[in-house]
Formats: structure tokens, sequence, C-alpha cells
């Protein structure tokens, strides 16, 4: 049996007994005075209050110390083999062809270290035998035993009673044997492995085994009859397992997940990966869901610099028990995933790109996908593809892209096919002229009834850019022209109606700054009023098709566009002045910002009378909302952002979000936010506002104890939306995480209809055990906790 691991472990890259040769060419002639430091500990442990203070992380905190190596800064570049010899001992011997050394041996070769109370060699057969406190040691790895024999001609070397660290890998263990072979393989008999602290009574986890293999250059470890204890009490036994000791990929199973929930009951599934050959590999995942069946999952990687990266995967289920249960009425139960991904670049000119997914029905990612709430809540999935090609001037792109809708009562969006576009890139040197250039012709269709055919768009004029120490102008002025090729369709009577528009936008700004204090802090603070003046002109496009197009969300950025929509299927009129204000303080030592706020609004000078949907009446405020944004990182450790949009006709709030994030060295997350949006139509009904708040935390409790939870809450609901919280306990050498989810069916980022009588409250539990240094299983709980807990990273260690 094979696991491997995704752990990222460094590789030492060390010839592990190699060392020991270098007595074969040491004499009492050659002997100088190079005594080797003191150890205070036989593996090399230090305790926490020993460790230097840049070196206590958190895996030195759990374990309350770690491996040190005091050859961790020597000089590998040149081989030891290159190196003279340095070997010191109180008193030498010589018996026919036999060197003794008594009373201590020391010797050095380069970044090689051996000591021994006596050793003898043969210079004939160039081996010789070590006795006594033997210590043998390079950077990452350090032997010990009673007695050892080396052999020069062939690198082979055994040691008696022997023990062994890998420090980079925080590994130790023992050996009744340890030999090396001719190919600088360790094996190990009768001994044992364990990540956890030497020191400790009992290992809480450790691999004892009849043989052990330890292929430190090739970083990968064979147990024969290997046997896996937790807290002393086997778990696990396997008459041949192999494992990895640093991250290389490699061919064997990965560690099962294994979790529960209520659209399937248990969920185990125990992938197997496959390492064909450095550039793609497989990893198949059979994944058994009680109430369902056998889902086959399936991911293949391919690497290559002529073709680029491709990623195809994708899951098929035979007969779906539960499905079938739920749907009598349709007449096939296979449920099927489908994944293509691709991204390349060519020669530094030309990128490709696809991100295509297709599946079986519009429940599969809410029945069968675990791994994230956000994936379950999918309402499309992308169908697309493009080809760029990235001159130094000139941009062009060709594109094709459909979605597959995932919920019965919304429509496919339009698909392109395809979509050419081609634009200039000006290079914005200041006060030189920048022409504009941009053709875009794209071909809708549908499915359903809906009108579709071809638009072409272009835009075309120059700007001229202006910049100062204190401050920049950019005035632009351009032509846009949209023009359809409509198919018969009963709502449209021109099948090819266009429109065009003059369009003149100056932006400018101006800079100030002076030297402050905040919060008795050396500041910098800076002053930046900005002007954004639009005009475009008026076309009548009520006759004119919307195929992908969308009014933006109003937000301070949206002060600063030269559209109100996105897509091109609009030539926004406008005649209007924004207005904007934003200061900073920015730390005057390390140049960081610390803080900023901007405020602005648009004042309307004309009505607007183009509009997404040909009946909507022109919208006739003086101005628009007010906007307003605020950030303050007063360190690494806190932050907090903040936007307001407010409508100071009507004195409501229209929309508004805060959130604050604080961390601190004990891993510990908090997280707090609101958001609130109040719907706006043009009728006069009163809808509720959303309300939404959110409050996660990843904590200490205790010294091993963790305690996370997260909350997203409905205000006007007075309810959880969607609840995590669980429990950890995290120690030296492995760690136990429980996990419990509870959520509404409903699209992400969307408050459910709590009217609903059919609404359910779903809920998942995952487990997740990590043996460190070998791996675990449960992944899809550190996923969940990634998603819902905001800064929260998962270690192996």
């Amino acid at each position: 049996m094979t696991f491997s691991s995704a752990l990222h472990r460094p590789r030492t890259g060390t010839t592990v007994l190699g060392l020991a040769v270098l007595l074969v060419f040491a004499t009492p002639a050659t002997a100088q005075d190079t005594s080797a430091a003191t150890e205070a500990h036989p593996l090399d442990w230090s305790k926490e209050r020993d460790v230097p203070r840049d070196m206590r992380d958190d895996q030195c905190l759990r374990c309350d110390g770690r491996y040190l190596d005091p050859l961790r800064d020597e000089d590998q570049s040149t081989p030891p083999e290159a190196s003279d010899i340095n070997a010191r001992t109180a008193e030498t011997e010589l018996r026919d062809n036999t060197v003794i050394f008594l009373g201590g041996v020391e010797a050095n070769q380069g970044y090689r270290r051996i000591r021994a109370d006596s050793a003898s060699i043969d210079r004939l057969e160039r081996s010789a035998i070590l006795e006594g406190n033997i210590s043998l040691r390079e950077p990452g790895v350090l032997l010990r035993g009673e007695r050892a024999r080396v052999y020069a001609r062939t690198g082979e070397a055994s040691i008696e009673n022997s023990q062994f660290v890998l420090h980079q890998q925080h590994l130790h263990g023992n050996a009744d044997l340890l030999e090396r072979d001719d190919a600088g393989i360790l094996h190990i008999h009768g001994g044992q492995l364990s990540f956890c602290a030497p020191d400790e009574d009992r290992d809480d986890w450790r691999i004892r085994a009849d043989t052990l293999e330890l292929d430190v250059e090739e970083g990968l470890g064979v147990a024969r009859g290997a046997r896996i204890d937790v807290a002393g009490v086997p778990v696990f036994y396997s008459p041949w397992l192999q494992f990895p000791i640093d991250d290389r990929r490699r061919t064997g199973f990965l560690w099962p997940d294994i979790g529960s929930d209520t659209r399937g009951g248990i969920d185990v599934s125990v992938p197997v990966y496959f390492n064909i050959a450095p550039n793609y590999d497989l990893l198949y995942s059979p994944r058994y869901i009680e109430e369902r069946g056998i889902n086959h999952e399936a991911k293949a990687r391919y690497m290559n610099p002529l073709v680029g990266d491709w990623l195809v995967g994708g899951a098929f289920m035979d007969n779906d028990k539960r499905y079938e249960d739920e749907y009598p009425s349709d007449r096939n139960y296979d449920r099927w995933l489908a994944v293509v991904k691709h991204n390349g670049l060519f020669n530094k000119r030309w990128r490709s790109q696809v991100d295509y997914s297709k599946a079986s029905d519009v429940n599969y990612l809410k029945d069968l996908e675990t791994s994230s709430l956000d994936s379950k809540r999918e309402t499309a999935l992308l169908q697309y593809g493009a080809l760029d090609y990235l001159g130094d001037r000139w941009l062009a792109n060709v594109e094709v892209q459909q979605f597959q809708s995932l919920a019965d009562d919304i429509n496919n969006d339009y698909k392109k096919l395809p979509q050419i576009t081609g634009s200039y890139r000006p290079d914005g040197t200041p006060f030189e002229i920048d022409p504009i250039f941009l053709a875009q012709y794209s071909t809708f269709d549908s499915d359903d009834e809906r009108v579709t055919g071809n638009r072409l768009y272009t835009e075309a004029g120059l700007a001229y850019p202006m910049l100062w120490t204190y401050g920049f102008l950019r005035p632009t002025a351009q032509y846009r022209f949209l023009k359809y090729d409509l198919n018969e369709h009963r709502n449209f009577e021109d099948n090819s109606p266009d429109a065009g528009a003059a369009m003149l936008n100056v932006d400018g700004g101006l800079y100030f700054d002076r030297p402050t204090r905040l919060f008795g802090n050396s500041m910098l603070q800076t002053l930046e009023p900005r002007l954004y003046y639009l005009y475009s002109g008026y076309d009548d496009q009520s006759d004119q098709p919307d195929f992908d197009s969308a009014e933006l969300t109003f937000t301070y950025n949206q002060l600063f566009r030269d559209t109100r929509f996105s897509g091109r299927d609009r030539i926004d009129d406008a005649n209007q002045l924004s207005v904007g204000l934003t200061t900073r303080f920015i730390d005057e030592e390390d140049g960081r910002e610390e803080f900023n706020a901007s405020i602005g609004q648009i004042l309307y000078f004309r009505d607007r009378e183009v509009r997404l949907k040909p009946n909507d009446p022109p919208l006739e405020t003086g101005g628009s909302e007010l906007a307003a944004e605020v950030a303050y990182y007063p360190n690494e450790r806190l932050s907090a952002r903040a936007s307001l949009i407010w409508d100071p006709y009507s004195d409501k709030m229209n929309s508004g979000n805060f959130f604050t994030s604080y961390t601190r060295d004990d891993g510990s997350i908090f997280n707090l936010g609101y958001t609130y949006r109040r719907p706006l139509t043009t009728v006069n009904t009163e809808q509720a506002p959303t309300e939404q708040a959110h409050v996660s935390f990843f904590m200490p409790a205790g010294r091993n104890w963790r305690v996370f939870a997260a909350m997203n809450y409905s205000v006007e609901a007075n309810t959880s939306v969607e609840d995590m919280f669980g429990v950890e306990y995290d120690s030296c050498c492995w760690r136990v995480r429980v996990l419990y989810l509870r959520y509404f069916d409903n699209a992400s980022g969307e408050n459910p209809d709590f009217n609903d009588p059919l609404l359910e409250r779903e809920d998942s539990t995952q487990v997740q055990i990590m043996l460190k240094g070998m791996g675990g299983f449960g992944s899809r709980a550190s996923s969940i906790m990634k998603d819902m807990i905001r800064g929260f990273t998962d270690s192996e260690y």
C-alpha cells in the first residue's frame, strides 16, 4: 500500500552515513586540534526557551521545542570528497595493516562530522569499525549508535542500536540495526519512526516496522511489516507501506476524505494518484455516498510549453439511488460532470484559455459537490474559450462563451459564437497624443425564442494625458457606434437598428500633502480632490436588444467611469460632473498606507434617457447617491473597511458594508462584517432591505485546543442563513478536527425565501485527522473553513 501526501517538506540532499568513510583516510600524522562543540541533546532537540526567537514558529510552540541542526548554516556548495580531512584522537596504535584510534575520535571533512570513542581501520580492505557513542552527521541528518562498520569502496555501512534524526522533516527514530547500501538508501531493521518530540515518554503516533527504507535523495520511505500506533495502540497494519518524506509527486494512495451530510449520508472518498511523467499525472477518486452509490471522479493534468497547461476531469455515477427517489418521473438517473481547463502562452504573443464545465442536470453540484458552499450554490456553469494576440500596440481577441443554467427558473444567458475584438493599446506617455480605437463583432445565439443576431461596436478617438508632481489632467474625445443585424423576431420591426454618439470627458485631480501625526506616529497626510466631466450625446435605442448588458452597481469608482452599463448594448447619454475627494495617511518611516477615506457624488445637468429596458422612464434626479469609502490598516494584524451609498434626496441609505479582521501571533483570527442593501425599483412598492451580519473566528482554547465558528445571519429574517462551528486538537505530531455546517439551499450571495414552505435547512459533518509528517484524511473540512473564515490558511504541521 502506498500513501502519498501533499505535505511540503524541504529536501536535504545528504548522503547519509557516507561521511563515515572519511576515517579510512585519516592517520595520526594528519590529525589536527579541531574539537567539536559539546552537544546539549543527543538528538539536537532544544526546548522552546533555548530556541532563537526568530525560529519559534507555531510548530515549535506546540512541541515545546524543535530540532536545531548545528550544521544548518554550513556551506554545502563543495562536496566533502573535495575537502581535506581534519582528525583528532588521544592515542593511536599500528598493528600490521590495522590502525587503531583510542581515547576518543573526532574527524571533519567539509561539512561531514564523525565522533566515536574508538576506531580501528583495515587499510587493505579499506573498512573501519567504530565503537562507543558514535555520532555521524551532515546538514539535516544525525545518526547515533554503539557500533558501526563502514566500507570505503562501496560506501556501505551499518550501525547497531542506532538513533537517527532528519531535522528538516522533523522526523526521528531508532533501529536495532541501521544499514546504508551502495545506493545510499537507509535500511532500518527492527525500528520505528515518528514526527513527535523525542523527549516524550510515548510518541502520540509512530510507524513500527520489520524493515524501514528511507531514501533521502528521492524523498521516499518504504515500510515492510508496518504498523501505525496511536497513543501506543495499534490502529493500522499493512505488509507494505510507502510514504513521502518530502513534497515530490509520486504514485500512490492519498489519504481518504470522510464526511456526512443530509444530501447523501456517509461520504467516503479514497483518491489514487498516478505520477505518470514529470509533466502529466492523473488523480482517480472513487467516492462512496451512502444514499446514492459510487461516484467515480477523475482529474488529469498535462503541461507542455507547446500546447500549454491542460486539466481534464469529470465524474460519473451510475444510477443515483436518491435522485431516482426524488425525481421518479425522470428516465435517466445517471449523474455526470465534465470539466476542461486550459491556459497557454506561446512566444509571449499568443495566449489561449479554456474554461468548460457541463453537468448532467441542474442539481448535480447541489447534490454532489461538498468541498465548499460556493460551489454548491453556483447558478450556472461557464463554457468558455479564447485566443488572444498580444502585440506591442495592438491587441486581438477571439472568444466563444455560453452557460449551462443550474436553476430551472433562470434562462441560459446568450451564447457568444463567436466574439472578435481588436483594440489599440496606448502607452500613456504624458504630454503625447494617445489614439483610441476598439472594434468588436459579436454573434449571439439562444436556445429559446429570444431575438438573436450580430452586433458591431466601434469606438475611436484621442486622449492627451498630462501629468505633474502636483496633479494630472486627461482630456478624451471619441465617437462610439453600435449596429445590429438581427434575425427575424416578432418584437423587433427593424432588423438593422444602429446608434452612435460623440463623447467627451475630462479627468483631472490635484495632490496636496502635509506632515502630521496619527496616534502618535509621524505621518504624511494627502488631500486629493478629483473632478471628472462626462458628456455623451443622445441617440434613441429603444429598438435595440439587450444581449449582454446590465446597469452597473453604483460605487465610488463608478464616479469616474465613462458608462453606467456593462456590455456593449447601450451607448448612454450623459452631461454630468463627478466630484470626489480622497485623503490618505502614509507612515513616513516605511511608506505604508495606514488610512484612506473617499467621498464623492455625480451632478447631472440633464436627464438620462437611455435605459436598459425601452419602457423604463428617464432618470431625472439632479444628482447621484453619495458614495463614501473608508479603509484603516494600522498594522499587519488589524484591518477595517467600510463603504456607504446614501441617497440625499430620499434621506435613505441604499447600501453599505463594513468588514474588520484581526489576527494574532498565536494564529487567532477574528472577523466581523455587516452588509445592507435596499432594493431599488421604479415602481412604488416597498420591499424589505437585505441585511446580513457575518462573524467568524478561529482561536486557541488552551495549549493544544482550538475552537472555530462562522455565521452569516439574516437580520430581517432574524435567523442564520449559514453557520459552521467546530473544534480541533492540535498537538506536536497529530491533529484532529471536527466540523459541523448548516445552511439553506439558496443561490450564492442571496438570502433564501423564508416564506417558502419547501425551504429546508441542510447540514454536513466533516472529520479531519492529520498525522504530521505522514498526512491525513478529511481535506473537505479545511476547504469549508477557508470559505467561511476569511484569512484562514491551513498548515500541514
